[in-house]
């Protein structure tokens, strides 16, 4: 969930590109537009839709976990299967909004019928195909994207939507605002709308008038350091700390999600071209070379590959264990991984423990 010139699915082969962003075309994509509207067809999708609001979303009082998913490149979700209880919202990014505000679809059948079989919320990604939201700048084109969506939502049964669309800057912060406000217009107040913030954008979203229309807001706290930048930190914890207390002057606690990336990036020395490395695809290279620094609770290693030197960044078990312990003494909503398939084991084991079962 970052931003497009981000996207990443892949390990050093996919270097020109981050960890946890999208790509604006999809294979084998559709265009959704209206859904049937026969009783029938109506009656099937009410039926799914109550199913759907059947899986619990997450314990009074409990932190709830947001797990993205993404097609590609490491899309195991066999530690997910073994733990199918760690998380509480499955978000996989399945759709993206078009220049004239149409859908294109990649949804995949049998990951969707399985995360249903376990009971687990499903609330789709929603993003950005254009990289430059060229459907918010008319009218014409931002009411065509709220009423592709609300009908996705219905139509497919979700729970809710997360729309993931990451302003370049503030220059469509009042447009950005009323898409919003109509689409929430358009589905009932018990579907949950979730949208992913950037920090730091520079007043590209107005929280004041966007509170009241958003269910929970999640806090892309990852890619301090990425793709075209010096390597260092990916989630650095007083950078969080930082940008968290932030984002609380102007978000009640309650409706933010902390963002916990499931990975690290790998630089050529000397380069800013980095390659992601999910957390489960941890060489034994860089880890005979790890030294965790502990301020930033990351973990640093240099090594060599065929004789070129690397510097690599990523995410420890302890620093994701210190940003679930943030999240719970702020009193957040919850954490969001991004995203399902950089996992392993450990990491499911983690959330049982420092967080316990969904359901």
């Amino acid at each position: 969930m970052k931003r497009l010139i981000r996207v990443g699915v892949g390990i050093l082969a996919l270097s020109a590109v981050g960890g946890c962003g999208f790509s604006a075309h999809a294979k084998k994509s559709a265009v959704v537009g209206k859904h049937p509207t026969s009783a029938a067809k109506s009656g099937k999708r009410n039926t799914r839709r109550l199913a759907a609001n059947s899986a619990v979303r997450v314990k009074t009082g409990q932190l709830q976990v947001l797990a993205y998913y993404a097609t590609g490149v490491h899309t195991s979700l066999s530690a997910l299967w073994k733990y199918p209880k760690a998380i509480s919202v499955f978000s996989p990014f399945w759709y993206s909004v078009n220049s004239i505000g149409g859908l294109k679809s990649q949804v995949v059948p049998s990951v969707l019928a399985a995360v249903r079989r376990h009971q687990i919320a499903v609330e789709p990604l929603v993003n950005d195909a254009t990289g430059v939201q060229a459907f918010l700048k008319t009218y014409p084109t931002r009411v065509n994207a709220a009423r592709n969506i609300a009908d996705m939502v219905k139509g497919g049964g979700y729970q809710g939507v997360d729309i993931d669309f990451e302003p370049p800057n503030n220059a469509l912060a009042p447009e950005l605002t009323d898409f919003m406000i109509d689409l929430r217009d358009r589905l009932p107040r018990q579907d949950v709308i979730t949208m992913a913030v950037v920090p730091n954008s520079g007043g590209g979203y107005d929280f004041k008038t966007l509170n009241p229309e958003v269910t929970q807001f999640v806090l892309m706290s990852y890619d301090e350091h990425s793709q075209g930048t010096a390597p260092g930190p990916v989630a650095a914890l007083p950078w969080v700390e930082n940008i968290l207390a932030r984002t609380e002057r102007f978000v009640p606690a309650k409706k933010i999600i902390l963002g916990i990336p499931l990975y690290g990036y790998a630089w050529p020395v000397g380069s800013t071209n980095a390659a992601t490395i999910p957390v489960s695809a941890v060489t034994a290279a860089m880890n005979s070379h790890a030294v965790t620094n502990r301020s930033d609770m990351e973990s640093r290693a240099s090594y060599s590959v065929n004789g070129t030197p690397y510097i690599a960044w990523w995410e420890t078990l302890a620093g994701m264990k210190d940003k679930i312990q943030l999240a719970q003494k702020d009193k957040l909503e919850g954490v969001a991984l991004w995203r399902l398939g950089y996992q392993n084991d450990r990491v499911m084991q983690i959330l049982m423990k420092h967080i316990g079962p969904q359901r």
